[in-house]
């Protein structure tokens, strides 16, 4: 047997399992990013464009508006992919953002379209929303399923080197119903810090609470070994997985990757650019 059709055999069975048992293994992406993955997405207190999945709260950092594109072959097995796009418009009152997302396996597919708006509550404190609606492909009844989900966040700028950040994602825990199951969409809570060291190393943390998954720790680190490139590594538990990576910064461009490994399925590529676009 060819080592991509084992992986793919091991996924859907991984798929099949929570299905089963916990009955919430359809979810939204939440790995996008290649620099958030690369920090082991503990990035619930970091700003940028792609807190419009991870912290809403977090968009208020954006000054200017930018564009991020986020792919991902997961343990490159063929014909499996998942996407993100964002966008962050800054308005004079709040921040304003679209974030799309997309898994697809095959002839099954997950799509994701949501809109979010941040805004400064004090000079420190910040709150966002983030009103989305999942669609899901069911290809053996040839037809969609959808869900409306809110998340929401705040985040707090302690001091120049530290950020708490605090998010709820579906908050109404809202689910879909398929021609076999009712999924519902779990109600994750996460909370962690960003801590600039020096100039050049940042450390980042947080923990997940998910009923259904269990309880996780996340820490990553990053490091600034040259004015336009940083080196990035990261480990997370429940299930442990370790990822490291690369950005390199030019002008209003930035380019990251990252790999993540699991100890099962092996590595995942990760590959994002943002823009800023000037004023």
């Amino acid at each position: 047997m060819r080592i991509r059709d084992l992986k793919t055999g091991l996924l859907i069975c991984f798929i099949l399992h929570f299905s089963t048992f916990k009955s919430s293994a359809i979810e939204r992406i939440t790995a996008i990013g290649a620099r958030e993955v690369a920090l082991a997405n503990a990035v619930v207190a970091l700003p940028g464009y792609y807190s419009v999945f991870n912290n809403q709260a977090l968009l208020t950092e954006s000054k200017t508006p930018g564009l991020a594109v986020s792919y991902r072959q997961p343990y490159f097995i063929k014909n499996y992919h998942e996407s993100a796009l964002s966008l962050v418009y800054p308005i004079h009152a709040a921040v304003l953002a679209i974030g799309v997302t997309q898994s697809a396996i095959a002839s099954y597919k997950e799509s994701s379209l949501g809109i979010s708006i941040a805004k400064m509550l004090t000079r420190k404190l910040s709150a966002g929303i983030l009103f989305n609606y999942t669609f899901l492909n069911l290809p053996e009844v040839n037809r969609y399923v959808g869900s409306f989900q809110v998340d929401g966040g705040v985040s707090y700028q302690y001091s120049d080197q530290l950020y708490l950040g605090l998010h709820f994602q579906n908050i109404l825990r809202t689910s879909a119903e398929t021609f076999q199951y009712k999924f519902y969409f779990p109600l994750v809570v996460r909370f962690g810090a960003s801590y600039k060291l020096t100039e050049k190393i940042l450390l980042v943390g947080e923990t997940a609470l998910d009923k259904n998954a269990g309880n996780g720790l996340r820490i990553g680190s990053e490091c600034r070994i040259a004015a336009n490139f940083m080196v990035r590594g990261g480990i997370m538990t429940n299930p442990f997985h370790h990822s490291f990576g690369f950005g390199y910064i030019w002008d209003n461009f930035q380019l990251d990757f990252a790999l993540v490994h699991h100890e099962i399925l092996g590595y995942s590529p990760f590959l994002s650019f943002n823009f800023k676009f000037n004023q």
